[in-house]
């Protein structure tokens, strides 16, 4: 008999853009786009029901291979031991014609407790299911690790960069690699894939230019100045694309929740600079303009982004609708 396949994707980590990709891979194992979307199932942790969580699964394909759950923060679904149980109970009697992604962006077991041998429940259960369930763990690169993914993906993408080139994106996109795959798009656009993409080139078409929007807008949302934020977002969109846009807001949003928690642990900002790997200047700014969110505004508005992404992944919002309702609920 051949190997297992599994039918449980534990997927957690960091990096959400891997994540994401991943995801998007077993989707398209089902077919064209259309067939992929009816046969795909996305559920939220946070909200879900047992009876809901079953009936997803007793659904039989159609036109497809098997169907594709995909459930956002199960662990909070499983947040007390009498739900934990009813998740592995009926995750263990999971159709065959069903595939099942729990996906959490973060990470199950820290280094310290692996080495330890102190593994999450989750990930323990997965390993101790007989191959019906198997981790997946992504954690984003980071400085060298980075550069290294910069140079790798662009060559996957039939194109060259040279090294001086790499590291001029990573110094001014930092750990990000959704935005990185937008910027790389970009640029080999620009080479026409006929020479390496250089130094030159990042400068002239990355995102350092129009940084300074992007924090007017974040500090107009700050200042709940609806009508200066609208504007400044309206104006944004006439040059660039929804989705690149709300990209770079949740990058800036995320920098200021790690800075923001870094100023509440009396960090000052050469440190938060050294922690975050960002330009001392960078980090001065994204200081000051942390100081005007309270950490649980930041973390809420986080996890609207994180919403947000979804139901625009899914088709259950436009990117730009997105945007305005973003504007409207953080000004308010």
């Amino acid at each position: 008999m051949g190997e297992r396949q599994p039918s449980v994707y534990v997927v957690n980590g960091d990096d959400e853009f891997a994540q994401a990709r991943f995801v998007a891979a077993l989707q398209a194992e089902l077919g064209d786009a259309a067939t992929a979307s009816m046969n795909t199932t996305r559920l939220e942790g946070r909200s879900l029901t047992l009876a809901e969580f079953v009936t997803a699964l007793s659904a039989v394909p159609f036109l497809a291979p098997w169907r594709l759950i995909i459930l956002a923060e199960p662990l909070a679904f499983a947040s007390n031991s009498q739900n934990r149980a009813k998740l592995v109970e009926t995750l263990q009697k999971i159709p065959p014609a069903t595939r099942v992604v729990l996906v959490e962006n973060r990470l199950l077991t820290e280094d310290k407790d692996r080495r330890a041998g102190r593994l999450h429940w989750l990930e323990k259960w997965a390993e101790g299911s007989g191959g019906l369930a198997v981790v997946k763990t992504f954690i984003l690169p980071r400085g060298a690790a980075m550069q290294n993914w910069v140079t790798t993906r662009v060559k996957a993408l039939g194109g060259r960069i040279e090294t001086d080139a790499a590291r001029r994106l990573v110094e001014l996109l930092g750990d990000d690699p959704r935005l990185a795959e937008q910027e790389i798009q970009k640029l080999l656009a620009y080479v026409n894939f006929a020479r390496p993409i250089q130094a030159e080139d990042v400068e002239n078409l990355t995102i350092h230019a129009r940084q300074s929007d992007i924090f007017a807008l974040v500090d107009a949302m700050g200042e709940q100045n609806f009508k200066q934020a609208q504007a400044l977002l309206h104006n944004l969109l006439k040059t660039q694309e929804a989705l690149y846009i709300f990209a770079m807001i949740v990058r800036q949003f995320r920098l200021l929740l790690q800075t923001r928690e870094l100023l509440d642990s009396d960090q000052r900002e050469a440190e938060i600079a050294r922690e975050l790997k960002i330009h001392p200047y960078v980090a001065g700014k994204v200081a000051a303009q942390a100081r005007r969110f309270p950490l649980a505004s930041l973390e809420a508005i986080y996890r609207r982004l994180l919403d947000f992404d979804e139901a625009i992944k899914s088709g259950e919002m436009d990117d730009t609708l997105a945007l305005d309702l973003l504007v409207i609920g953080v000004t308010n």
